[in-house]
């Protein structure tokens, strides 16, 4: 049987310090071109299709230190369901129009190509197309910093959830669509 406690051990102050000048960033870019042909080809899940990464692992997902930028498309006249959690986002529409919801009313958000959204930890959000094109969003989160300090507390829907959304307006609907 494993041992649950990890002996610590000491480590130089000055060796320690030095570590962190060491360390030099480098630059990443991603083509718009190679974003696209990826959007074109893979499903779209209702919190996000894919995340960047600088090196194609899931450690490289953490592109500036406790941020990720994912990627989330809804497509043309769908919806998301409403849901809160410890990480903030900043928002980008990178291509389409329609309305966020936010906060325990739903208040109603129109957002346009090029518009810029911050949705603070805990700010119930959900968004809806509209009918004539995908809303693509840029996503930047702090997830990998709540996930480091042990702070990955949701209130998400799961699959399995059959309690009918609620809608801005107060109706329950089936299907978790808002007007």
């Amino acid at each position: 049987m494993a041992d649950i406690v990890t002996r610590g051990q000491l480590f130089d102050y000055q060796r320690y310090r030095a570590h962190f000048t060491e360390v030099e960033p480098g630059a990443v870019a991603w083509s718009w071109a190679a974003i696209a042909a990826r959007l074109a080809g893979c499903a779209h899940g209702e919190r996000g299709t894919f995340t960047l990464s600088a090196d194609g692992a899931a450690a490289g997902c953490e592109i500036l230190p406790g941020m990720a930028v994912n990627v989330q498309v809804v497509q043309a006249g769908a919806s998301t369901r409403p849901h809160a959690h410890a990480w903030w986002h900043l928002f980008v529409v990178q291509s389409g129009s329609g309305t966020a919801y936010l906060g325990a009313t739903g208040e109603a958000v129109e957002l346009a190509t090029r518009d810029l959204l911050l949705v603070p930890a805990w700010c119930e959000h959900a968004f809806q197309s509209d009918k004539a094109a995908a809303l693509i969003l840029f996503s930047m989160s702090n997830l990998p910093q709540q996930t480091r300090l042990g702070n990955l507390m949701a209130q998400e829907p799961t699959d399995s959830d059959d309690v009918p959304a609620v809608s801005p307006a107060g109706a329950a609907t089936s299907t978790g669509s808002h007007p």
